[in-house]
């Protein structure tokens, strides 16, 4: 079962902020500057795109808030666009 999150941050740094946005674009879709729609297999892949996240950061003195929001299966179903479009929409599969 996969785990869907919407991570957002905020981040001083300019070129930082970048790299923590390209990060998370190899796991899932940005949805507003800031804010990302990410889907991982496995609570593994979570702690590993954490500990990626976090050996990025800490080198960095300045402010760096970056915050994981987990969506269940209720909550994605309740989650809508002002428009009301769904949130978090995944294929279930990609072919190459």
């Amino acid at each position: 079962m996969a785990l869907i999150y919407v991570v957002c941050f905020d981040i001083e740094d300019d070129k930082l902020r970048r790299r923590v946005g390209n990060e998370l674009l190899g796991y899932g879709e940005r949805v507003q500057y800031s804010v990302f729609e990410i889907k991982l297999s496995s609570t593994s892949a979570l702690k590993k795109l954490k500990t990626d996240l976090k050996a990025m950061v800490e080198c960095y003195e300045g402010s760096v808030d970056i915050r994981f929001y987990y969506l269940n299966d209720i909550t994605l179903e309740k989650s809508t666009t002002l428009d009301n479009q769904a949130v978090a929409r995944f294929p279930s599969a990609i072919i190459l």
